[in-house]
């Protein structure tokens, strides 16, 4: 990858937008690029942090993993997102694993370089600050539905946002096509799989949904 062209990718991301412009050179200077096959593990929950990633095309799974090796995906990350940047600023082992959900390109950072810079930049480090206060409002929300909310208010919910994100307008429907299974589907929303196929299959006799394959199709007025 050219390294104009990967200063441009950088500086459209929430962390470097803004960044001077030998910042970015920088960056870019030190940045290598990752490619993941569908379902490839970037890395794994306890792994230590070898530097900070960020999405240039596919679409990257956020899980944790309890002690049974049972599996939770909390986030779906896409073009112009940033992995990592936690254990990378703290220097404790990843807090989550990511791995590819279809085939996704990856820009990683190193560490080292990457807090150097950080040392050197005030503006990188107020994006910093703005990032992980981003992070922890996306938190307070999910556990305020997790609380607050029952699984057909969240799993509604979880359908908008892959629909305002994921999604592509045909013939009035904002269809999504993720290799999204209702075990994933389950798992970012901290409930068993059967719960959730019972709620979608209530969605679609009402109309509110069409589902075929990996395909959702979701009316407008659910968005």
């Amino acid at each position: 990858m050219a390294s104009a062209d990967l200063m441009k990718r950088l500086a459209r991301t929430v962390l470097f937008n803004g960044l001077e412009e030998r910042d970015l050179r920088r960056l870019a200077e030190i940045a290598r690029r990752v490619e993941l096959a569908e379902g490839e593990v970037l890395f794994q929950q306890g792994d230590e942090s070898d530097g900070l990633y960020v999405v240039t095309s596919g679409i990257v799974r956020i899980f944790i993993t309890a002690d049974d090796g049972r599996e939770a995906t909390v986030s779906l990350s896409e073009e112009g997102d940033v992995i990592g940047e936690m254990a990378l600023l703290d220097g404790l082992p990843r807090s989550a694993g990511a791995a590819a959900l279809n085939r996704a390109s990856l820009v990683v950072i190193p560490r080292g370089p990457f807090v150097d810079l950080l040392d050197a930049s005030g503006r990188l480090g107020r994006q910093i600050i703005l990032t992980l206060c981003e992070r922890l409002r996306a938190a307070n929300t999910k556990v305020d539905e997790a609380m607050f909310h029952d699984l057909r208010y969240r799993l509604l919910a979880l359908l908008k946002q892959l629909a305002v994100i994921h999604g592509q307008v045909e013939h009035d429907m904002s269809v999504v096509d993720l290799d999204l299974t209702q075990g994933t589907l389950a798992q970012m929303l901290g409930a068993s799989r059967e719960a959730v196929n019972k709620q979608l299959r209530a969605l679609v006799k009402e109309g509110r949904i069409e589902m075929e394959a990996h395909r959702i199709q979701i009316n407008r007025h659910l968005t």
